[in-house]
């Protein structure tokens, strides 16, 4: 597995550092928890494999738009996160993810915190923060609404992977994210939510106390 060193530098704040992705953090990813469907996706069990592995962390410190991070407290990886610098819509924030074994302790909202306060330092002049989500993850909503996300928008998206694992559930399996998904034009999408994040607005970092948006319902 390569070691290459990335062209980027750990970001500090929040009880966390932020480093590049390297051979150690990924193999503490490999031994997470994992969540299964309808959130998959995010799981890190692929990174066993020692090929699959290697193409990731390869992925993950490729030159480009892009920044990989992985969330460390006391040196243990505890969450991870991505950033597009060059979206056209925004400081584009994406793979926000913290396994099952290290969440209700902020880690999500001080990993973001972080990371945008270090680029709001860094970049001052740079755009807003966007990032989108699927409607059924009320708990990362929280996390984003606390910090200072607005919902701006709100439509129907075809997820591959997502679409995949629904042929094969149970309908019993589909049932808690029944509101969120629709089989339209032969195949299933799931209703999204982009968000938005002003730069400089004030961030709840306490845990409590926010609820997710109001769910507006079935777009039609």
């Amino acid at each position: 597995m390569t070691t290459a060193a990335t062209s980027f530098a750990p970001i500090e704040g929040f009880g966390l550092e932020l480093r590049p992705w390297d051979a150690n953090l990924v193999r503490q990813m490999a031994a997470w928890g994992e969540r299964g469907f309808p959130y998959h996706a995010f799981d890190m069990g692929h990174l066993k494999d020692p090929a699959r592995a290697a193409d990731a962390l390869q992925f993950a410190q490729q030159e480009g738009p892009h920044r990989h991070y992985i969330a460390c407290e006391d040196g243990v990886a505890v969450g991870r996160v991505s950033i597009n610098l060059q979206d056209t819509s925004g400081f584009y924030i994406w793979a926000v993810h913290v396994p099952p074994e290290h969440e209700g302790r902020g880690v999500c909202r001080r990993m973001l915190a972080a990371l945008m306060t270090a680029l709001e330092s860094h970049r001052p002049y740079g755009p807003d923060f966007i990032l989108s989500s699927n409607s059924f993850a009320e708990r990362a909503h929280r996390a984003y609404h606390a910090l200072g996300f607005e919902l701006i928008e709100t439509r129907w998206h075809f997820d591959k992977d997502l679409a995949a694992q629904l042929w094969k559930v149970r309908p019993a399996d589909r049932e808690p994210i029944a509101r969120h998904i629709r089989f339209n034009a032969g195949r299933w999408q799931v209703r999204t939510f982009v968000m938005k994040r002003r730069r400089g607005h004030p961030m709840e970092l306490s845990r409590g106390g926010t609820a997710p948006w109001h769910d507006p319902g079935r777009m039609p």
